[in-house]
């Protein structure tokens, strides 16, 4: 119920043409998911919704993405976020063939082919700050990390994923199959 309050809302701001970078500026910010603004949650969707512009497949936008993964993998309303180890059951539903690593390593292995995925991790030195889920691309440059900062508008660069994440912090990854 709460998601079909929220996509009324959501399917009226434009975002534009693009990545969606920064979650906390601009008009993502004032989407909803759950009981709060994106800014707040609105990460893995966030990244759904990178990445299937990324591969060029067909994307219903950020609004629906929300609508229907609420009910799916929102964790009580939206308090905790979405949880990612669901995240598969949005591609799973439109027969978009993915795998899910367990590994950064492997995972990180595995991009060199399929060229964008979708990881989640635990924030370094901010606990309360909980997890982030985040689109990224494997470049000849490094690695381009979508929606990396609450606060900025442009994707980040890192020479290397050892940058931005650690093995400790890796919770799961997703790539095309």
């Amino acid at each position: 119920m709460l998601e079909k309050r929220n996509f009324k809302v959501n399917k009226t701001i434009d975002l534009g043409r693009g990545t969606v970078n920064g979650q906390g500026c601009g008009p993502v910010s004032k989407m909803r998911y759950g009981l709060f603004p994106m800014s707040y949650n609105g990460c893995e969707m966030i990244a759904i919704y990178n990445f299937l512009l990324l591969e060029g497949m067909e994307n219903p936008g950020l609004a629906e993405i929300a609508r229907e993964m609420y009910p799916k993998s929102g964790v009580l309303l939206g308090v905790f976020g979405s949880n990612p180890y669901l995240l598969h059951k949005y591609f799973d539903k439109r027969h978009i063939f993915i795998d899910r690593f367990f590994n950064l390593d492997k995972f990180f292995d595995h991009l060199r082919y399929s060229k964008y995925g979708i990881i989640s991790f635990w924030n370094a030195h901010h606990p309360f700050k909980g997890l982030h889920t985040v689109c990224v691309e494997k470049t000849d440059g490094g690695i381009i990390v979508y929606n990396r900062s609450n606060k900025k508008e442009e994707p980040v660069l890192y020479k290397d994923y050892h940058e931005f994440v650690d093995k400790a912090r890796f919770m799961c990854g997703y790539l095309l199959k």
